[in-house]
């Protein structure tokens, strides 16, 4: 896969790194510090240019990432300066979106997100191609760009029909598991968190897992029973920090899974740091309320107890108490290992309770329909 070379303030380094690595086999670093302002104009100071320049004219390289949202003007700056591909924060989230993206539903949001982050630098592109200001690298000629950007503009509107039809086929099992009476819990956190993991333990699933962030691009959904109720647990993409909107908006079904869920089960992990861990319960939040998540039953799971001391298992509680505001939604916290299958009932019995609490009309079954089992099962 070649070498890339990352650039990236220290407080984003860790999550960049991992996810360079993903699809990347080497990663060269350039650090900026945390108070690094970018120029408006060429988002790299004369200084910092330097820098980026001398490790590119190694020959090393065959993409820079900059681990930020760049403009349009930013872009194409540095690919000039560069005389190299250069992409962006959003641009190496779809990479590593791409890499994971089995279903058709996947790639076609990936591509779709990918094309739609695309497009201002196009425009951009197509301004400076009729002022001549595309010599060498960025010099394909006003008529190729404008033809390329009328071919996406295309291939958009193709991919959001697929895109739509698809939904509309979400939607309809979503309405028809409602109807016969299924309780939908999504498991939701941030990404690497353990959700898939989980996913597994509860319904006896076998979804893949593994270190890498975002490793699942597509929902899962399968039906088990709980305490009388017939649940229908949901695995979902994971939360990063700042979700890009082409992301949002390209994942929306999947997210959609999350906002209209009867309960969702937010999982934490309890081995970050401690700031880690509330930035990132932070963002979570963040996201459940930003997806209209709100005023409905959340549980909150911290994962991976077999790998903390009793002392930091409280201290994170306390921590997550202090968060998780109870006039936004009606929540039980409680500690788990997913791997190890440590109190999963504690986390069935912390569910069916604010379920209960929450008004939920509970659709009870008798005997002879819950012996039918976890028969339900979708994937998208």
């Amino acid at each position: 896969m070649g070498t890339v070379l990352l650039v990236a303030r220290e407080r984003d380094l860790v999550e960049a790194l991992e996810l360079a690595r993903t699809v990347h086999g080497s990663v060269d670093v350039v650090k900026l510090p945390n108070g690094y302002r970018a120029s408006t104009s060429t988002y790299f100071t004369p200084k910092w240019l330097k820098v980026v320049k001398g490790m590119v004219e190694s020959g090393r390289y065959g993409k820079v990432y900059v681990y930020d949202v760049l403009s349009p003007r930013h872009v194409s700056h540095l690919m000039k300066e560069l005389r190299m591909l250069v992409e962006d924060r959003v641009m190496l989230i779809l990479d590593v979106l791409a890499e994971h993206a089995g279903s058709k539903e996947a790639k076609i949001q990936v591509e779709m997100a990918r094309l739609r982050h695309q497009l201002p630098l196009l425009r951009d592109w197509i301004n400076r191609a009729k002022l001549g200001e595309l010599p060498g690298f960025l010099g394909p000629g006003g008529y190729a760009v404008d033809a390329y950007y009328a071919h996406v503009r295309r291939r958009m509107s193709r991919l959001r029909r697929e895109l739509e039809k698809l939904r509309r086929v979400r939607d309809h099992e979503r309405a028809r598991r409602e109807e016969i009476g299924l309780v939908h819990v999504a498991v939701a956190g941030y990404t690497n968190a353990g959700k898939t993991t989980l996913f597994n333990a509860l319904t006896g699933e076998r979804r893949a897992t593994g270190p890498e962030l975002l490793t699942t691009t597509s929902t899962k959904a399968k039906m088990v029973p709980l305490d009388g109720l017939r649940v229908v647990f949901i695995d979902t993409i994971g939360f990063i920090r700042d979700i890009p909107p082409e992301v949002i908006e390209a994942f929306y079904a999947t997210l959609r899974e999350i906002s209209s869920a009867s309960a969702v089960v937010l999982i934490m992990d309890m081995s970050d740091g401690e700031g880690e861990f509330r930035v990132k319960l932070r963002e979570s939040l963040k996201v459940l309320t930003n997806i209209g998540y709100v005023g409905k039953p959340l549980v909150v799971a911290l994962n991976k107890l077999d790998l903390v001391d009793p002392s930091r298992e409280i201290a994170l509680r306390e921590l997550v108490e202090s968060e998780v505001r109870s006039d936004v939604w009606p929540y039980r916290v409680v500690s788990i290992s997913a791997l190890k299958r440590i109190n999963l009932d504690s986390l069935k019995d912390a569910l069916f309770e604010v379920l209960k609490n929450s008004g939920t009309v509970f659709p009870w079954r008798g005997p002879r329909e819950l012996a039918a089992g976890p028969g339900v099962s979708s994937a998208s």
